[in-house]
């Protein structure tokens, strides 16, 4: 869900992205900023400098790395300093209850009325909170030229032949985790019952020597998928492709047992002082020829239908972008509630597994 060319940010920091463009009409106008919760270069920015340069607003990112990243920040003031955001679907529900988002407020995104029945329909819910923007997939990137074998199941990663050992990246996200590792193991990825947990958890512990750090692939030359130092990887699909550009011989799947399936939405926070403009700027996003160039840009579906028609014919041929209907048929999104004491606890597994591993977190 997020990352295309360009440096990647371990840690979550104010990056001022383009220089702040002023409008002038006999006189200058207010300085105004919109403050805005992200993944690094999970945008295009050329629109961004497109929406500055109409609007005269300038616009400034806090990078995060992980969903856990982004809620220390927002618990750290209460969701206070930030406009918007984009969050994946399966959280929006716990930052309502919160406090920390604003009811959408559908007469200033028009656009609205471009996004599809199905994504509307897909977590009821969360519309009233966040604005669909585009889904994917997670699932595993690897290296053929350097394994030797391919790899098609969960358990190719988890439970990994010796020639991977500590040649493998897993991602530093703990929801994400015990999902491929119950999926691996014939579990629905939001069962929660003991059984499966306990399974889930004993996968990963001992997956956990065979793993050379927990982060995120960086999104440029120097990726460990690039130069071979990461032979395989959990990562997203438009992500996969970006990587591709750097080096061909990538190779992205969806796992036999189903991919995680993920929507990402955006969502201003109930703290904006900017509502109005936070608002313009997602139904910027949200107009069709628009939506369609960020599609081409990241590598993900939009949820926007009628951005559809402005997309070449290569990227609804492309697999990895458009998985067969058989694999997404065995996907599954993450449900939106979760219960607390599971949420903690894995989160006690992840800290966990990093803490007993040395790599840096990228790789």
């Amino acid at each position: 869900m997020m990352f295309v060319h360009g440096l990647f940010l371990l840690m979550a920091f104010f990056v001022p992205q383009f220089i702040p463009t002023l409008l002038y009409a006999g006189e200058q106008k207010e300085y105004q900023e919109i403050v805005m919760l992200n993944w690094p270069e999970y945008m295009d920015f050329n629109l961004v400098k497109k929406f500055e340069e109409e609007t005269g607003i300038h616009f400034r990112m806090v990078l995060f790395e992980t969903d856990e990243t982004r809620d220390e920040l927002l618990a750290q003031t209460n969701s206070e300093g930030y406009d918007l955001m984009q969050v994946t679907c399966d959280r929006v529900n716990g930052y309502v209850q919160q406090g920390w988002l604003a009811p959408v407020n559908t007469t200033l995104v028009p656009n609205m009325k471009y996004i599809g029945k199905r994504w509307l329909e897909e977590f009821p819910s969360i519309i009233h909170h966040s604005v669909p923007f585009h889904w994917g997939t997670l699932g595993i990137a690897y290296r053929p030229d350097l394994l030797k074998t391919t790899m098609t199941r969960w358990r190719d990663l988890l439970v990994p032949v010796p020639s991977l050992h500590q040649k493998i990246l897993m991602e530093k996200d703990s929801r994400n985790l015990v999902g491929m590792a119950l999926k691996a193991n014939g579990y629905s990825w939001n069962d929660h019952s003991m059984k499966a947990v306990q399974t889930a958890t004993a996968t990963l512990l001992a997956q956990r020597p065979h793993v050379k750090t927990y982060g995120y692939p960086s999104m440029d030359a120097r990726s460990g998928l690039v130069t071979g130092d990461i032979w395989a990887a959990t990562l997203y699909n438009g992500d996969a492709i970006s990587l591709q550009e750097f080096e061909p011989r990538i190779t992205y799947v969806v796992p036999e047992e189903g991919a995680l399936l993920w929507m990402d939405c955006l969502a201003v926070l109930a703290s904006s002082k900017r509502k109005q403009q936070a608002y313009d700027f997602i139904n910027f996003l949200h107009e069709p020829r628009h939506a369609a160039q960020i599609a081409n840009t990241l590598h993900y579906t939009p949820t926007n239908e009628a951005a559809l028609p402005f997309l070449p014919p290569e990227f609804f041929k492309d697999p990895v972008i458009n998985p067969p209907a058989d694999l997404l048929n065995r996907s599954e999104f993450f449900t939106e509630k979760w219960p607390v004491r599971i949420e903690r606890n894995y989160k006690i597994l992840l800290n966990s597994l990093i803490s007993q591993e040395a790599g840096s977190g990228l790789q």
